[in-house]
């Protein structure tokens, strides 16, 4: 009997649930999704790696005016094509995800440790690593996001190395200088982000000597105590910076100035993404500045919010007496390095998108925090008619998140709790499959569809990947609502980046679509089969200036395919163009009926009457296309001509 009982330990337990999570891990990595960021990053990984194959010949990765890649570290990424070109590898991407889930486990692992540190229970700790897998926005991107999932690592090292210094303050053991100046390196070498982590050493040094004077006069007055830490925190410094450049190719072009220029476009991010945020499609530099709070109150389980609410409650401590004044100092550090991003991004205007993908990093602590909390509330002195029905209710809550991950794999990071009125609620509320893991599933079901015929399909996002295999297949990049322009013989849409107004009032769907794929009932991909290309064939005659030809095929693809708001825009053209006004604004109505949001539907009503010298009017309309899209630059020329008729 005692020998069970020396198995099932704490310690043990904790083991095994870090064990168990491996498995896991080793087992779905394989199934996993490409995500869209994969396609982004991973080819300038290898950029990245050929230039140090080529001896920096190969500048393609220095120059990224687009997409900014050069200001990423991205060493994950960059490792994952040296593994890759080094052992010939074919399957790119599942070497990414195997990857991704190394780090996940390190992420589960350092994670866990923090929360054994500061509760001195592995109890604690086997709650945590629970917690953070029954986590959906989290370990959802478990594999895919080798940016956000790696840096996270990275930060929860850092603070766990951290803890360990204050901890072994005043006479610090080399082991930890080193782990610790490696940690800040690897954070840094993801995203320069991880310069904080200085900041967060210098401030738990300062923070816990004030608190502490005596560790002060001790450090000072004994030259070795005083000498060591110096030059530990010399050897911190150079390796957790210089260290941390090397695998960045931007970053080594000079080591001072462009590793905090990358700072600074990281924190001001130029790019803007239109996301859908509270029923508006807005872009990222247009979001309130409550973005980030709502997204983690909105995507984070019940049972975490519980906990992290328990753990903030004075309850009575149940660590020893002797240890809770230097437990209550690292309790309130750890908890300051969860809540100061949140605070900072804030303050700064930083441009969030994609709800918490950016600061995932912090997730984990709100699972550290949680796990705390509810091992608190049950050592508590509090009544058990109170404790044990919370503690019962967090752990059944445990269940919902986890029976959602089983049913969606790999679309499990979609995930929104009771807060959101869960995923039925928050569809067209909120972004959905912003990574369109729904593609792996869809494009699945295509290849089979379509056997050894050749065909051409078109898809709204660049993964590509899911037909590379398929030589019958010829991949082709359209937008949904543009879909008409390009040819293509099957289109397998995301339904990403369609505007709430379309998918709450269903005028967004194509009467060709064949399939819909669903992820909790809501509607995430489409697969449309074209009867004919009278669209394609029409616009094309359009844009030739065969107006009559263009027209006639055009009508004929309104009565296949009614609702798409692209056609009515190409009718009305046509309609402005020879001077058919009556049937210009019969066209142009019923356009906005389908999307009274279009704008170019606003453009060519705002040209119009520009044409009829109403200037005024002409404006109007122009402010209102520019209020529902301040970027769209199409109406530039416009707009400039009317404003000199009207203040000239």
């Amino acid at each position: 009997m005692n020998r069970y009982i020396d198995i099932f330990t704490a310690r043990n337990t904790f083991a095994a649930s870090l064990f168990l999570a491996a498995i896991l891990l080793l087992f779905l990595a394989p199934k996993a999704a490409v995500n869209v960021d994969e396609q982004l990053h991973y080819p300038h990984a290898k950029n990245v790696v050929n230039w140090y194959f080529t001896g920096g010949d190969d500048v393609s990765n220095l120059e990224t005016p687009i997409t900014n890649l050069k200001y990423y570290g991205q060493s994950v990424d960059n490792l994952t094509a040296l593994i890759n070109r080094t052992f010939n590898i074919e399957d790119e991407f599942l070497t990414r995800h195997f990857t991704g889930a190394l780090f996940f486990w390190l992420l589960l692992f350092f994670a866990a440790l923090i929360s054994y540190q500061l509760s001195g229970s592995f109890s604690v700790a086997t709650l945590t690593v629970i917690s953070m897998i029954a986590m959906p926005r989290l370990f959802g991107q478990a594999f895919g996001n080798l940016k956000d999932i790696p840096f996270a690592v990275g930060y929860a090292a850092g603070i766990y190395f951290i803890i360990l210094f204050i901890k072994e303050l005043p006479r610090i053991k080399w082991s930890t200088t080193i782990w610790l100046a490696l940690a800040i390196a690897f954070t840094n070498s993801v995203r320069i982000g991880g310069l904080i982590l200085f900041a967060y050493l210098g401030l738990a040094i300062i923070s816990y000597i004030i608190s502490k004077p005596f560790y002060l006069k001790q450090i000072v007055s004994t030259k070795h105590y005083f000498g060591r830490l110096l030059g530990q925190g010399v050897v911190i410094v150079i390796i957790g910076y210089f260290a941390g450049l090397l695998f960045w190719p931007f970053a080594l072009q000079d080591v001072f100035q462009n590793p905090l220029k990358s700072l600074s476009v990281m924190e001001h991010y130029k790019v803007s993404i239109r996301q859908i945020f509270e029923g508006e499609l807005l872009w990222s530099t247009q979001l309130p500045w409550y973005y980030l709070p709502k997204w983690i109150l909105i995507s984070t389980p019940g049972f975490i919010i519980l906990g992290f609410i328990i753990s903030i409650i004075p309850l009575n401590i149940y660590v020893p007496k002797p240890i809770k004044s230097k437990q209550l100092f690292l309790e309130l550090f750890v908890f300051f390095t969860l809540l100061f991003p949140i605070i900072y991004v804030i303050i700064i205007g930083a441009n969030l998108y994609s709800g918490v993908r950016q600061m995932l990093f912090v997730l984990p602590l709100f699972a550290v925090f949680s796990s705390i909390g509810i091992i608190k509330l049950r050592k508590s002195n509090l009544s058990k008619i109170i404790k044990y029905p919370v503690i019962g209710l967090f752990f059944i809550s445990i269940i919902f998140p986890i029976k959602h991950q089983v049913a969606t794999f790999p679309a499990d990071y979609i995930y929104f709790n009771t807060i959101a009125g869960e995923n039925k609620n928050a569809w067209s509320n909120y972004e959905y499959d912003y990574y369109f893991h729904s593609i792996k599933k869809s494009s699945e079901y295509l290849v089979e569809l379509i056997g050894e015929e050749d065909v051409i399909v078109a898809t709204n996002c660049n993964l590509s990947n899911y037909f590379e295999n398929v030589p019958n297949v010829k991949y082709q990049y359209s937008r949904y609502l543009e879909r008409s322009s390009t040819d293509w013989d099957y289109g397998l849409f995301g339904v990403n980046y369609i505007h709430p107004f379309q998918l709450k009032n269903e005028t967004w769907q194509s009467s060709q679509i064949v399939k819909t794929f669903y992820h909790r009932g809501n509607p995430v991909a489409v697969l449309i089969k074209r009867s004919d290309k009278n669209d394609f064939y029409g616009i094309s005659e359009i844009n030739n200036g065969n107006l009559e030809t263009g027209e006639q095929l055009i009508k004929e693809a309104i009565k296949t395919d009614p609702k798409n708001v692209w056609l009515f825009v190409h009718l009305a053209k046509i309609c402005f163009g020879k001077n058919n006004f009556d049937e210009f604004e019969t066209i142009l109505k019923r356009g906005f009926e389908i999307h009274p949001f279009y704008e170019p539907l606003y453009l060519l009503k705002a040209q119009k009457l520009f044409n009829d010298k109403k200037y005024t009017e002409s404006l109007k309309t122009l402010q209102e296309l520019i209020t529902i899209n301040p970027r769209y630059k199409n109406a530039a020329p416009l707009l400039k001509v009317v404003k000199e008729k009207i203040y000239n």
